[in-house]
């Protein structure tokens, strides 16, 4: 990541966090829900992108973390930065033990994927059935007193997933992650730990996910199993995270900001046929360019100094 780059970064958080003196409740709202997929998708990244055990569940911990939040907050009254700690420690923890049990299994990349999304809604069908925490009626949570709150922590914690992955990538710790995506049986022999590796991976996306979602409950003031477990956000951080070049830094990030501000326009412009023009849109540029926004981004930089191209389904580190 040159100088230039890391100076348009470092322009852009400014203005967001300038952004709120000048932005109408609308334009903040739409703000919230882009840093919040920001969020997701590199904190999906993180495990999945990073050690190639793509999983389809990982919206399992967003629900974990709500749920936690708005337990805490509104039977156990406890105040919300407590709540926000436990949703930390919950995901974080539920992480752990499904990382024990299938990460340490040697169980295959496809399997753990369908594993993870039949957790995703075993959960959500257990959460549904628990009178103490409302059943499938949910909690009523009592809301922000300012929406810049939730703006201004997802702002953080977008950014801290972003630089997290940056740290990783460019650390020892990445080489290993990194032989991992290429081989595992290989990284093994070379003695690379990649059960440990993966778990703890597999945690910190966990928690950093739960912690977005104790915010967006908190945001919602409201929170029920089919929201806090819906798999179309576990695929929506997904599809981003390709869309935008997966395993990269700022993959996640461009894929996150540029498909919320798309589907927000379709939304709003066609709204009987947004869902299929935009899965039109994805589909079209998966099937050109495998590596996402970034492949693109190095082949236009190629082209205009003259470098070589990369190759198919590579994508930019």
């Amino acid at each position: 990541m040159g100088a230039p780059v890391k100076w348009l970064i470092a322009a852009v958080v400014v203005a967001l966090v300038v952004l709120p003196a000048w932005g109408s409740a609308y334009v903040i709202s739409f703000l919230v829900s882009m840093l919040m997929y920001v969020a997701l998708a590199g904190s999906w990244n993180l495990f999945s992108g990073m050690t190639g055990y793509a999983s389809l569940g990982q919206g399992l911990f967003f629900g974990l973390g709500a749920y936690a939040f708005g337990v805490s907050t509104v039977l156990l009254k406890w105040h919300p930065v407590a709540g926000i700690l436990l949703a930390a420690v919950v995901s974080g923890a539920g992480a752990l033990v499904l990382g024990f049990v299938l990460l340490t299994t040697r169980i295959r990349v496809a399997y753990f994927a369908i594993v993870m999304l039949g957790c995703n809604e075993v959960i959500k069908t257990v959460v549904a059935n628990i009178k103490a925490v409302g059943s499938s009626s949910g909690l009523t949570i009592p809301p922000l007193s300012n929406n810049l709150i939730a703006y201004y922590f997802l702002l953080v914690l977008a950014v801290g997933v972003t630089a997290i992955s940056y740290v990783i990538k460019h650390s020892r710790w990445g080489l290993g992650l990194k032989a991992i995506l290429a081989d595992e049986v290989a990284a093994e022999v070379t003695g690379v730990g990649t059960v440990a590796h993966k778990m703890v991976m597999f945690v910190l996306s966990g928690t950093l996910i739960g912690l977005t979602g104790s915010m967006i409950a908190w945001y919602w003031s409201y929170m029920d199993p089919y929201m806090a477990f819906d798999l179309a956000l576990s695929f929506d951080m997904v599809v981003m995270a390709i869309f935008g070049g997966v395993g990269t830094v700022m993959g996640p990030v461009l894929g996150a900001v540029i498909m919320s501000a798309v589907k927000e326009g379709l939304s709003t412009s066609i709204p009987q046929f947004h869902t299929i023009v935009f899965g039109v849109l994805v589909l079209a540029l998966i099937l050109w360019c495998p590596g996402g926004l970034m492949q693109v981004f190095k082949r236009l930089r190629g082209r205009l100094t003259g470098g070589p191209r990369p190759a198919a389904g590579r994508t930019a580190r």
